[in-house]
């Protein structure tokens, strides 16, 4: 008894940037999938291709008309030592908390990568400081291009940087005149992170921090090198009677109480403003 011959479609392979024709061949009509409407990729000439659209798209269509057209993109693949990133660090703890709400002020929008790049951690801290900075000068050393870092430093030594016990009107009582804030978002102004508090200083520097029952677990700053001289001096109070450190990660700039030093420090966060 003699086989039935096996039904094949005419496909044909057309580049969609280009309008070039590819390829056209006849292919058994079992091997081709039962739809197209989903992510579909194939190789031609060793060449990845994502299939743009198809005409027609189902299998009952194209073995019905005996014929199918692909319109093909090129998948660019990426060499990773090409691939830059725009920091030399990033804090690895995760984000804090969002949700939705409204904010009876300004809201403060940051940037993901802003999490924790400068902010003010507890003097107890100083060893930790000095082996983060120290791998955040490595990076600089060996990893850095004319437009960014081939490898970042993610920092991860120092869960809880600030004292325990901490309260925000611990740090507020000591900034001088300064103006609230209504909340702080990462991204999407919708999105308030949970238990933050903000205020803004002159020249735009902001202070903001999360709370917790009633303490601090984080606080941080923004705008820290736009700072006038009496913001300077707030802030270094703040330092100097709390017994904290203020470091600006990405550019290792630390500032101590009464001026002392961590290893690995390249000054303070002012240097290239006063």
């Amino acid at each position: 008894m003699s086989k039935l011959p096996t039904q094949s479609v005419s496909v044909t392979l057309i580049d969609e940037a280009t309008g070039e024709r590819l390829a056209t061949t006849n292919v058994p009509v079992e091997q081709l999938p039962d739809t197209l409407a989903l992510d579909t990729s194939l190789d031609v000439a060793n060449q990845r291709y994502a299939v743009a659209r198809a005409e027609p798209l189902t299998k009952a269509e194209f073995a019905k008309e005996q014929r199918l057209t692909l319109f093909l993109r090129k998948v660019e693949s990426l060499d990773p030592d090409n691939i830059l990133f725009s920091l030399p660090t990033i804090c690895g703890a995760a984000l804090p908390e969002s949700a939705p709400g409204k904010a009876s002020g300004g809201v403060c929008i940051l940037h993901e990568d802003d999490w924790r790049q400068c902010e003010i951690v507890a003097l107890d801290h100083g060893p930790s400081i000095a082996a983060e900075l120290e791998a955040i000068q490595q990076i600089y050393a060996t990893e850095s291009a004319d437009t960014g870092w081939h490898k970042l430093h993610v920092r991860e030594r120092i869960d809880h940087p600030v004292p325990r016990g901490m309260r925000w009107r611990d740090v507020t009582a000591r900034l001088g005149q300064h103006d609230p804030l209504g909340g702080i978002s990462f991204g999407d102004g919708r999105q308030l992170v949970r238990g933050a508090v903000a205020v803004t200083l002159r020249n735009g520097v902001i202070v903001w921090g999360i709370e917790a029952a009633g303490e601090l677990t984080v606080l941080c700053l923004q705008n820290v090198a736009q700072a006038s001289p009496s913001t300077v001096a707030a802030l270094k109070r703040v330092a100097d009677e709390l017994s904290l450190v203020l470091v600006d990660w990405c550019r290792c700039r630390v500032y101590c109480p009464g001026g002392g030093k961590i290893d690995g420090a390249l000054g303070s966060p002012w240097d290239d403003v006063q």
